[in-house]
């Protein structure tokens, strides 16, 4: 039987990965089908694409760090209100604000939508 994990512990879980650059705990929670909205890009269909985008996120920027400000539950849905700074691989300077909607399921992650403040970096 799989362990399901809260909302607020997933949307937890959700920037713990990106702080640690440990995908796994977040592979353990996304659902084979889930989704991925991302600003300046596709909709990322799928566990596999998804980790696989983080990962050339975590290339573009290896110095990345989220702070958690504000977590808000409504049944198996998340909005998690962050902000980050870093720094890309080319050593510019990244800080922004920003919100995470996190959608479950059955206790795993169906839809995952981010939203900026500052869309300067996505190159359209």
């Amino acid at each position: 039987m799989k362990k399901t994990i809260t909302a607020y512990g997933l949307a937890e879980s959700i920037f713990s990965a990106m702080n640690t650059r440990d995908l796994s705990i977040l592979e353990k929670n996304l659902a084979e089908e889930a989704v991925f909205d991302f600003p300046g890009t596709e909709k990322i269909n799928g566990r596999r694409k998804i980790l696989l985008f983080l990962k050339v996120l975590f290339r573009n920027y290896p110095t990345l760090q989220f702070t958690i400000e504000e977590v808000l539950i409504d049944g198996e849905r998340a909005c998690v209100v962050w902000n980050n700074e870093g720094k890309s691989r080319e050593g510019t300077v990244y800080k922004n604000n920003g919100i995470t909607y996190v959608r479950l399921s059955e206790g795993t992650i169906i839809y995952i939508s981010d939203y900026f403040k500052d869309t300067s970096f996505v190159k359209q």
